[in-house]
């Protein structure tokens, strides 16, 4: 039995060492001269986080003026998409965010979110990418004023927000186990496989084989977008959402990096 086990640790531990040299990052190319002007696209990501964070912890003072009361997750991330014409990318950052601060307390009496300076930084497959950081502040009824900075990572269209996401510095490549979407990627591509085993040991024996079982069965022939929301990382833990073709969150992953990259799965239905 011991021997049995061992070799299976051996085996898991192969299974998820296979790209752990790939680079995190990806390399980023000179922006071009008509990048487009990070500045509209900074209001809308503004507006998509003010918004979400208003209606869902029920801000009191702060009422959202696009997402109507009531609204679920599904019918927030449609008001946005209609109201600021959203990208495929920026709904699934919207639908991703609204799941994660729909499990917070909902006892919010103001919200506010003050954007910088936002700068382009680099290229990457021809589009410009632009960085801009956000100061999020919640006041409660009860406790101190959170504040939350965090610098974004915005894909630019012209003047249009395309996509967003972390800033590492650079943009996580999504090969490398040591970078969140490619550590959550390879939990994926286990599931996929069904390699129970390795993924139980990757969720650090979290994952129990029924809540495998879910998730394999909700990803089963979907394609998956993977996308970290870098506004609740702490420290070396990391949150990195799932979301198929239209824009419905999948699942939710606490990546941990370390010595040993660590992949905790939750079911978000």
């Amino acid at each position: 039995m011991r021997a049995r086990f061992a070799c299976a640790v051996v085996a898991t531990t192969l299974a998820l060492t296979g790209c752990a040299s790939a680079d995190p990052v990806v390399r980023m190319e000179t922006s071009p001269s008509d990048g487009g002007d990070p500045a509209a696209a900074t209001e809308v990501l503004t507006t998509v986080l003010t918004e979400i964070d208003a209606h869902f912890l029920e801000a009191s003072q702060t009422p959202a003026s696009i997402i109507s009361a009531g609204a679920t997750v599904d019918v927030a991330v449609a008001e946005l998409t209609e109201a600021l014409d959203l990208s495929d990318g920026v709904r699934d950052f919207a639908a991703a965010t609204a799941t994660e601060v729909s499990r917070d307390e909902h006892d919010a009496v103001t919200v506010v979110v003050e954007p910088g300076e936002p700068a382009v930084v680099g290229a990457v497959d021809g589009d410009p990418i632009a960085t801009v950081t956000l100061l999020q502040s919640v006041e409660r009824d009860a406790g101190p004023t959170t504040q939350t900075s965090t610098t974004y990572a915005m894909t630019l269209d012209g003047d249009r927000l395309a996509d967003v996401g972390a800033w590492i510095p650079g943009l996580d490549s999504g090969t490398s186990l040591s970078s969140p979407l490619g550590a959550a990627r390879r939990y994926l591509d286990l599931v996929a496989a069904g390699e129970t085993e390795a993924v139980r040991y990757f969720s650090g024996g979290v994952n129990s084989e029924s809540e495998i079982g879910v998730l394999a069965t909700a990803s089963d022939g979907v394609a998956l977008t993977l996308l970290e929301l870098p506004q609740f990382q702490m420290g070396s833990a990391h949150v990195v959402y799932a979301v198929d073709g239209d824009g419905s969150v999948v699942g939710r992953f606490e990546v941990l990096l370390g010595s040993s990259t660590q992949v905790v799965y939750s079911p978000t239905s």
